[in-house]
């Protein structure tokens, strides 16, 4: 592995009211945007939001490294990965106290992240619950943007579950 590190280049513009476009150095665009009760036109994802979807996309990507290198071929792959009842909090007064020149009385970050990946194996490979559940400490382990966030303090409670979508008897 190279010692160089990854380097991600992006620009972005201010859009209408509080919007934000966002282009990145491989070619796509990203659009945030605020709701209307604090000053946005609800066009587009709020940034916390996309930070949130950063996370779960970043552990899915994560997910599908770490199984094809952790689990026996041919059954390394996993045939579908959902995250559930995923929940983000933040102390909203961190952001939006006033007087607005004054100190926050609390961070602004996010406090907690919470859900449930399901993780769904090939059919036919011999995955235990257990095996999910290192996948996914592994996981929260080498995932960049899990790294980042538990590093400003917030807690990531993920439960990692084996759905085997196996026909259950009646």
């Amino acid at each position: 592995m190279s010692a160089r590190p990854k380097i991600y280049r992006l620009a972005a513009r201010s859009l209408q009211r509080s919007g934000c476009e966002v282009s990145t150095a491989t070619g796509h665009t990203l659009r945030t945007g605020l709701p209307v009760p604090v000053g946005g036109n609800d066009e587009a994802p709020q940034p916390v939001e996309m930070l949130v979807a950063a996370l779960l996309g970043c552990k899915t990507a994560t997910t599908h490294f770490v199984a094809r290198h952790l689990w026996p071929r041919p059954h390394n792959r996993i045939e579908r990965l959902e995250f559930v009842d995923v929940l983000a909090e933040r102390d909203e007064r961190g952001a939006l106290s006033m007087p607005i020149a004054a100190p926050a009385p609390v961070s602004a970050q996010l406090t907690l992240v919470q859900g449930i990946a399901r993780v769904t194996p090939v059919a036919g490979a011999i995955v235990s619950a257990d095996d999910v559940r290192e996948l996914g400490r592994i996981v929260e382990e080498r995932c960049p943007v899990a790294a980042m966030l538990r590093a400003s303090g917030c807690d990531l409670r993920i439960e990692w579950t084996l759905d085997d979508q196996q026909p259950r008897e009646p």
